[in-house]
């Protein structure tokens, strides 16, 4: 069974190394960019391995659509797949920082009492490594696997906040080795970081709770009354040609200038999204760059349901 799964691992690998995209074609610095996006994410391909199997991906897609609907709509798919190439691993980064932010302060508290009994710090950290505390405890494995190849206690911390990407554990972190450094008692040092940490922790569940009501209407705006409002005005013309076709005054419309508008309509529901989920960041996080996570998947859903009230309304209306 084992060999099995080596052999469809190795299959695998051999399918991606030839989807790898040539080195020469990205710039170094977005490739950089994207390794340590896809190590904060905890996700195991290679930059390049991962950007050729999303351009490989989009590239089908776009002939796919571009043949069954139309060449704007498939060039839409194509950006989309690549968009999600980015957002993939900034959402899992995002969402495994989140997971080491909640489980911090009960880890050091964890080591404050186990210093208390009279461990070293190294063992501690080996001790929060084996415990139960998801995505920090296998941060915490890779320090220790670290420091048995000779890197400092001190780097090894550091690495680990700058890898996690949060202001707020790279800041415990930096309150952790000046209070080492100073000579101070370790156990002391981790309850006060811990407590600080669960402070500001507290600040933030306080703001989102205060926001809620303004984050929800922005949602319903850019996902709800928006679309829909747009998607009984791009059905009106379909519904105007059903209603004179035995007249024969539908050949009176302007049909390419109709549909010009009807393509200006949803450009303009899945900006109206977009905006809208980086306002939400800002409402939420005081960041416009956090509301990106919320950009691409809101304009998705905005357009679907554009799309929907579009396509499904006339009929409706002649069913009843």
């Amino acid at each position: 069974m084992a060999e099995k799964e080596e052999v469809k691992v190795n299959r695998l690998r051999s399918i991606l190394e030839k989807l790898r995209i040539p080195q020469f074609l990205v710039p170094r610095r977005f490739l950089i960019s994207m390794e340590i996006m896809l190590a904060n994410a905890n996700i195991s391909f290679s930059a390049r391995e991962w950007m050729g199997i999303f351009f490989a991906l989009g590239v089908v897609l776009f002939v796919l659509i571009s043949l069954i609907v139309n060449l704007p709509a498939g060039l839409g798919a194509f950006i989309f797949t690549e968009a999600l190439m980015v957002a993939i691993p900034k959402m899992q980064a995002d969402k495994r920082r989140a997971e080491i932010e909640e489980m911090l302060p009960d880890a050091l508290h964890h080591m404050a009492v186990s210093i208390r009994t009279g461990l070293v710090l190294e063992a501690v950290i080996q001790e929060i490594a084996e415990a139960e505390y998801g995505a920090l405890s296998d941060e915490f494995a890779q320090i220790t696997l670290e420091m048995r190849r000779g890197r400092p206690l001190k780097d090894a911390l550091i690495a680990f906040s700058k890898r996690t990407g949060s202001k707020q554990i790279e800041r415990a972190m930096r309150l952790l080795l000046e209070g080492i450094e100073s000579g101070g008692p370790i156990s002391d040092v981790l309850e006060e970081v811990s407590e600080d940490i669960r402070a500001v922790r507290m600040i933030q569940r306080e703001r989102k709770s205060l926001t809620s009501q303004q984050v929800s209407f922005l949602a319903m705006a850019s996902l709800m009354a928006g679309p829909f409002v747009m998607g009984v005005v791009g059905a009106l013309p379909t519904i105007m040609t059903q209603a004179m076709a035995g007249t024969g005054g539908a050949e009176q419309f302007p049909l390419e200038e109709i549909n010009s508008i009807m393509t200006a309509l949803s450009f303009y529901v899945v900006a109206q999204a977009v905006s809208g989920g980086i306002m939400m960041g800002v409402v939420m996080y005081g960041d416009f760059k956090k509301g990106f996570k919320f950009a691409l998947p809101m304009g998705v859903v905005a357009y679907i349901v554009f799309w929907g009230v579009k396509s499904l309304m006339p009929g409706m209306l002649a069913a009843f």
